[in-house]
Formats: structure tokens, C-alpha cells, sequence
């Protein structure tokens, strides 16, 4: 038994007692090892009878291991499986006595590679069985099937339903020769037995996901349609699979999202290119629904919150300008109201189970400027309990501010601005997020953009068009856009913050990996830049719509790069004038580059030719590629070594002038 009781009590409110000035002429800021060092307790759920939390627990940083904590005391977490550096994924609760849990499939802090295992074990630690392979062989031969692993192909579908609390769904990847997967299938597994169950034979073939009814049985299978659009198809009883919904191109205008005991569907439906939560008595296409949750501005993706007794919706939670909850529940909106009064400042979402009968909650505190905190909330005695807080060694961050600003020709963009608190226009990092085609800005706590505030750096983040999360229009104002109009979106918000007096126009370095990176080339191009930062960048687009060159599908080739990004024939001129390999002249001023060695998302030939390009020039830009890594850089060692340089390299490059 490991006692926490004292040191996480008193560590989840220490990291708030100091203001950002105050901690500023106190102490130096935190190390990027601070940064960089997994939670200390994270991915925690609350069982159905409220009287435990399961977490994942990793008190040195090194040894992850999952835990058990007594809601009535709160101080001491029992551990029940120890694991390397951060494997665990995430908990969940068969029951009140049973756990299932899965690990990583990533390079740990040794260099190794954990796939995606899958064990269950009892609450009191005994039990352990295994279910799936983590390093990709299952057991074959004449093992019995009770007995037999499952290969790393194999992972959970979602999470245990309370109506089937001693059953799995797994998901099974099926892929081509070349590695890539072509569709998913479903099994049961009692894990009482061991026996398994197949769930979509003589199912449509090329299905990425499927929507289960309160039985445990595929009602809804969701595909593509080969050319970038969307098929839904629904199992309408004994007259088999049909067509429910269909998009020549791009996303449905609905997508079903879950069914509940009494047959109702709760489904998503596009209203003016933004997804909103409805429900509709019925399965039937185009049968009317009802609209729960929405947005003017957000496209949203709720989690829906739903009692484990009567199977109601009790509430949602899901992410606008900051995450957020609507609760169906007067109880429960009332809870909220309560557990906000007493931490404000904070998003705090609610967990539960059976949440109108078992008083205790769980409160999981987002903030943007503490990492995750864990409180206890009892609903009768309104008494909230600290439980543990994520990352208790850091102290107070950085305020975090979102805005909106109208790009130059009237589009909404959305920021994050994080604020280095120091007076007048600050040395600015203009921090851009990969992808491009996702939702990148978050107001809670995140490490990167605090790390820089940290050391003096105003951080300024921006949704451009072409980010998700925002609708359609937000969307497909980013289509062959890249260089474009997403990057006049980048220095709009930078013109923003200079005449806001936020900014000093006279030190900005720009800085992001991916399409970031891609972004802070193009950036360095455009002149009026300090220095930037590109990593995992691509350098030449024409690249990225090769099929020599790129790790995409036919179909992301043939349907979906063409409209996003460029026709490699029909746009080849467009690629070509964006392409930073093509802009060797225009690179001027300090450029840090980095890869991974063994990137296919990006090879390392975008990087070698631009460095050896620039060098040819003239201009030798610093560099360094991280052997093993692909898109990504997973080993600590290079994780730090990365900051490391980049610390390095805006201290030189954005100090003040004279």
C-alpha cells in the first residue's frame, strides 16, 4: 500500500498559491524535464457504486502502474499492476469489482515499441488475465480459444456497457498487403469464458466503424465510399443492410452515435456545417429528431453521459470555446453548480455512473493554467475532496486567453493566447498546429505553449481556415490553400496581437511540426520573422500527392489531397509556388529543422533537400534528425533534446535588440 494521503493533498493546492507574477520573482520556471515528465495521476473513472476510483499512477516518473483509491480514503491509492513508462491508456469498470485496461501502442522512455494490449484483473489486484498481445503475435496452434491472445490487430472497441457488464467488444483491423487498413470488424468476449464471438459477419465489407444497440449488436456499419465520401448503412431487422445515409463527397449530414435500451437514437446532424447533438424516436433515414446540444460557432462532438440504472441521458460534455457540460438532470446541473462556486476559473467536468442514485462524483478540474486536478463531490453533503492532481510538481501557469479576430477578408478565426506576464509587447512565439485538417487550440493547460510563456515568450495560436471544430465554411476556406490564405490567417492574428499591444512586431519567431512546420517555412518566406522553427516539415507538396513519396490511401490520393491541398497535375503549378524547396531564395534569416529519421508520413528527403538546398546558399540552417523516430518524436531523450535546442535557439534569436 502506498500512502499518498498527505503529500497529494497538500501538493494539489500548493501549485495554486502563488500568482504568475509572484512565482516570476520567487522562482526560476520549470525545467523541460518538469514539462516532459508524465502525470503523476491521470485517466482516473469512478465505479458504478461510487465507492472507488481506478487511475493510472507514475509517482516517479518511471514505473506507470494502475491503482486503486478508496473514495472514503482518499489518500491512499493501492497499486495493482506496475508497467514501464507510461503504457497504460485507459481504465475501465466491468463492474464494482472488475477492471479492463489497455496500454499504449507507442515508443516508450526505454525506446521500445507496446502495442495495444488488453488485460482485465479483479479490484483487489488478483485475476490478471491477458487479452491481447501488446508486441503484435497472438498465441495460434492448438491453443484453446478461451486461452488464446489476440495479435496487437486486436483492440477495445468501447467502453464495457452496464447492461453487459461481463462482456467485451473488441475491434479487429484488417489490412492490405501494404500495411493499411481496409475495414474493421467486431467480436464479443466474456470475459468470464474467454469465448468470443463474431459480430459482423455477412456484414458491408469496408466499414471503419459500427453503432451497437443496447444488445451488443451492430445496427449502424459507417464507411467510405471510395471516392472520399460517406456511406452509413443500417441492419433494418430480417430485410438486412440498406442505405441510411450517403455523401458523394465529404462528411454525412447524419451520422448515428449511440442507441439506448428503449431504441432511440442519439445522432449527429449537420446544421449550417456544424455538427449538433440530436435524438430521434426512431432508426429510420430521415426520421425527425429533436436537438439536444448546439452551436453557432463550434462544430461540436459531445461524450454523452448516460445513467448506468435507467439507460437516460443525464447530460454531455463537449468542447466550444472551453470544455463544458449540459446536464438533462436538475440534480446533476445543480452539482455542477456547487462544485463551480467552490473551484471557479475552472472547467470542471462531472464523471458518474449511476448518477442519480450514488452521491459521489468525480470532478475532473481543467484549467488553463494548472494541469488536470481530482476532486471527490458528494451530491448530499455538498463536501468536495481533493484526490490527486496530474502533474503537482509545476507550479501556476501562465493565464491563457481565447478571442476571435475577423481575417482580412471577414472569416472568423479563432486564438489562444497565452501571456508570459510580464508588461508591454512581448518576443512572440506564433505557435502553429499540424495537421492542418483538425481542431488545434485548446484553452486548457498544455505543456508546449506554457513552457514558452514560461520563459517570456507571449504564445499566440490560431485556428485558420482549414482547421476543424469550426463548421464546413471554416473548413473549406483552407481547400488549395496551403501558403495561401491559412498562412495571410497566421499573420492576421499576429497584426492582431502587435496592435493590441500584446506583440513586438520586431521579435517573432514562428514555430510547428507537420503542417506547423510547413507553415513556419512558408512564414520565414514571407519575410518579417525572426527566425522559425519547422519540424517533421514538408518542404516540397508535390511529395505529399505522390504515390512514390506519400503514406496515404489510393483514396486520400486519387479523391481527398486533390481537394484539400492540390491536383498533382491539374494544380502542379499552385504546389510548386508553395513549395519552401522551390523558395530557397526567399529563406532568409535563422531556421532550425528537424526529423525523424524514419518519418513516412513526411520522409526525411523533405528535410535533407531543403538543409542541403539552404547550405548550397549559403544559409546552413541548424539541424538534427532523431534516429528510430517517425512523425513524432517519442523517446524522452529526443523529446528533451528537442526543447532543448529550440529553448536555445529563441534565446538567441528573439532577445531584445538595441
Amino acid at each position: 500500500m502506498h500512502h499518498f494521503a498527505k503529500t497529494l493533498a497538500l501538493l494539489t493546492f500548493a501549485a495554486s498559491s502563488a500568482g504568475p507574477a509572484a512565482q516570476a520573482a520567487q522562482v526560476p520556471p520549470p525545467s523541460i524535464e518538469d514539462f516532459q515528465r508524465p502525470p503523476a495521476f491521470t485517466n482516473a473513472v469512478l465505479s458504478p457504486d461510487g465507492r472507488h476510483v481506478a487511475a493510472i499512477v507514475n509517482p516517479d516518473g518511471k514505473t506507470t502502474s494502475l491503482a486503486v483509491v478508496a473514495t472514503d480514503k482518499p489518500g491512499e491509492a493501492l497499486p495493482l499492476k506496475a508497467f514501464g513508462q507510461a503504457d497504460i491508456r485507459a481504465i475501465y469498470w466491468l463492474d464494482n469489482e472488475r477492471l479492463a485496461f489497455t496500454v499504449r501502442p507507442r515508443v516508450d522512455g526505454e525506446g521500445w515499441r507496446v502495442g495495444a494490449g488488453l488485460w482485465t484483473l479483479n479490484r483487489d489486484g488478483s485475476g490478471l488475465k491477458q487479452w491481447v498481445n501488446p508486441q503484435g503475435r497472438g498465441s495460434q496452434g492448438s491453443t484453446p480459444q478461451a486461452t488464446r491472445l489476440l495479435d496487437a490487430n486486436w483492440s477495445l472497441f468501447q467502453a464495457p456497457a452496464p447492461e453487459r457488464p461481463g462482456e467485451l467488444v473488441l475491434r479487429h483491423y484488417v489490412g492490405d498487403l501494404r500495411g493499411r487498413v481496409t475495414h474493421v470488424e467486431l467480436a464479443s468476449l466474456d470475459v468470464a469464458t474467454g469465448q468470443r464471438h463474431a459480430l459482423t459477419e455477412g456484414a458491408p465489407e469496408h466499414i471503419s466503424s459500427w453503432v451497437l444497440d443496447a444488445a451488443g449488436q451492430p445496427v449502424f456499419a459507417i464507411g467510405s465510399n471510395g471516392r472520399a465520401g460517406t456511406r452509413i448503412l443500417w441492419r433494418d431487422g430480417d430485410a438486412g443492410w440498406k442505405t441510411w445515409h450517403e455523401v458523394v463527397d465529404g462528411e454525412p449530414n447524419r451520422r448515428p452515435l449511440a442507441i439506448d435500451r428503449a431504441g432511440r437514437l442519439y445522432l449527429l446532424v449537420n446544421e449550417h456545417g456544424r455538427w449538433a447533438l440530436h435524438r430521434s424516436d426512431s432508426l429510420a433515414p430521415d426520421a425527425p429528431s429533436m436537438r439536444l446540444i448546439g452551436s453557432g460557432t463550434h462544430s461540436l462532438h459531445p461524450r454523452l453521459l448516460r445513467d448506468a440504472d435507467s439507460d437516460e441521458l443525464v447530460g454531455a460534455h463537449f468542447e466550444a470555446e472551453v470544455p463544458q457540460t449540459a446536464w438533462f438532470a436538475p440534480a446533476l446541473a445543480e452539482a455542477q453548480a456547487e462544485v463551480d462556486r467552490q473551484l471557479p476559473g475552472a472547467a470542471n467536468l462531472l464523471e458518474c455512473q449511476r448518477c442519480l442514485t450514488v452521491p459521489t462524483l468525480l470532478v475532473r478540474s481543467l484549467s488553463d493554467r494548472l494541469p488536470t486536478r481530482y476532486f471527490l463531490f458528494n451530491r448530499e453533503t455538498r463536501q468536495l475532496t481533493a484526490l490527486a492532481a496530474s502533474r503537482p510538481w509545476l507550479p501556476e501557469g501562465r493565464p491563457r486567453q481565447t478571442a476571435s479576430i475577423a481575417a482580412r477578408d471577414g472569416l472568423r478565426l479563432p486564438l489562444v493566447i497565452t501571456h508570459p506576464g510580464t508588461a508591454g509587447p512581448a518576443p512572440t512565439v506564433v505557435l502553429v498546429h499540424g495537421g492542418p485538417w483538425l481542431r488545434g487550440n485548446h484553452w486548457a493547460w498544455d505543456a508546449e505553449p506554457q513552457f514558452y510563456a514560461s520563459r517570456g515568450y507571449l504564445v499566440l495560436e490560431v485556428d485558420f481556415r482549414g482547421s476543424a471544430g469550426y463548421g464546413n465554411r471554416h473548413l473549406h476556406a483552407g481547400d488549395k490553400q496551403w501558403g495561401l490564405k491559412m498562412q495571410d490567417d497566421l499573420d492576421d492574428a499576429l497584426a492582431w496581437a502587435v496592435k493590441q499591444g500584446l506583440a513586438d512586431p520586431q521579435r517573432v519567431c514562428m514555430v510547428g511540426a507537420s503542417y506547423g512546420g510547413y507553415a513556419a517555412l512558408m512564414g520565414l518566406a514571407r519575410g518579417g520573422l525572426s527566425c522559425a522553427v519547422a519540424s517533421l516539415a514538408p518542404t516540397d507538396l508535390a511529395k505529399l500527392t505522390s504515390r512514390h513519396w506519400s503514406d496515404a490511401s489510393d483514396e486520400v490520393l486519387n479523391f481527398s489531397l486533390p481537394k484539400y491541398l492540390g491536383d498533382p497535375v491539374a494544380d502542379a503549378a499552385l504546389l510548386d509556388a508553395s513549395s519552401p524547396i522551390h523558395l530557397v531564395d526567399k529563406l532568409q534569416g535563422p531556421l532550425l529543422l528537424a526529423y525523424g529519421e524514419r518519418d513516412e508520413r513526411v520522409p526525411l528527403a523533405h528535410g535533407t533537400q531543403l538543409r542541403d538546398a539552404l547550405t548550397a546558399a549559403g544559409r546552413p540552417p541548424e539541424w538534427v534528425a532523431y534516429p528510430g523516430e517517425g512523425h513524432g518524436f517519442y523517446s524522452w531523450e529526443h523529446q528533451q533534446d528537442h526543447w532543448r535546442r529550440i529553448e536555445a535557439f529563441l534565446a538567441r534569436h528573439l532577445a531584445a535588440k538595441n
